[in-house]
């Protein structure tokens, strides 16, 4: 991987790239936290590091596995001199597709909320040969057809996947309630559609559902009101955006779909207890 200046990872209209990161160029694309611009699934083979997804931290050493979802802020902290990763990273309009999306979605809240996970000696090597083979393909012109890439994908998202079920075997049986896959379609839809969408009715119609119903569901499921769900997303974005870019306020507030900066304002303070600028300057 040569040295790169600025973050070209997957440039537009590139579908996949992968490679092995053997002279600390992650930790230089991302020293600050940047929005991912795809999928990335950064395998650690050796060494250590800390990385923040999402304003939350994680360590990686060795046989550990990170997966950073589209758009979301990503940073790696420290690295220590020798710490090795292998990457692949999927462009952010593959990974949305509808066909995609419907594979893959039931395990999208498990990688959200736990992003890293430590592997076995055994699956890191299966999940390493297989980027190896990414990588190996990606060099021969034409060799990989959309079809193949979206393969790729999925089979890691399964494998990934598998290991997440593996790790909670109580949420095996029953599979999963019909109330269970209401949240996650919810959490899919918000993950598309937060930046422009905060009407409960918007995504009721969306998942043919009333919105007394959906509400009542998610609050059921998960405790928390589907409007509390939503605007998790549009905080961490706005916390992140100010912490982390040179942004105006009003140029973070026009791209959350808040036309009326006063309104953001009341809005972001409602949620974090101080105004936009506040938080900036903490």
């Amino acid at each position: 991987m040569k040295e790169l200046e600025k973050l070209t990872l997957i440039p537009e209209g590139l579908k996949m790239t992968a490679g092995i990161d053997i002279c600390g160029n992650f930790r230089q694309l991302f020293r600050h936290p940047t929005p991912s611009p795809g999928c990335i699934f950064l395998l650690c083979t050796q060494g250590n590091c800390t990385l923040t997804i999402h304003l939350t931290r994680y360590s990686m050493t060795a046989n550990s596995i990170a997966v950073i979802y589209p758009e979301i802020y990503f940073q790696i902290n420290e690295q220590s001199e020798d710490c090795r990763f292998f990457f692949v990273g999927f462009s952010k309009d593959l990974v949305r597709s509808a066909h995609l999306f419907s594979q893959t979605i039931k395990y999208t809240p498990y990688i959200i909320e736990s992003p890293v996970l430590q592997l076995s000696g055994k699956v890191s090597e299966v999940l390493r040969d297989s980027i190896k083979v990414i990588i190996k393909s990606l060099r021969i012109d034409n060799f990989m057809d959309e079809m193949q890439i979206n393969l790729a994908y999925s089979q890691l998202i399964l494998h990934i996947g598998a290991l997440y079920e593996g790790n909670a075997p109580e949420k095996k049986s029953p599979r999963y309630s019909r109330n269970q896959e209401i949240v996650k379609e919810l959490v899919r839809l918000v993950i598309l559609y937060y930046k422009t969408e905060r009407n409960v009715s918007f995504y009721a119609e969306k998942m043919h559902l009333s919105p007394q119903h959906l509400s009542t569901t998610i609050k059921k499921i998960t405790g928390k009101t589907l409007t509390d769900i939503i605007s998790s997303f549009i905080i961490h974005d706005a916390q992140a955006k100010l912490r982390s870019t040179e942004m105006t306020i009003q140029e973070i507030a026009y791209s959350l779909n808040f036309t009326d900066i006063s309104f953001f304002g009341k809005y972001f303070k409602r949620y974090t207890g101080m105004s936009p600028k506040r938080y900036r300057n903490s």
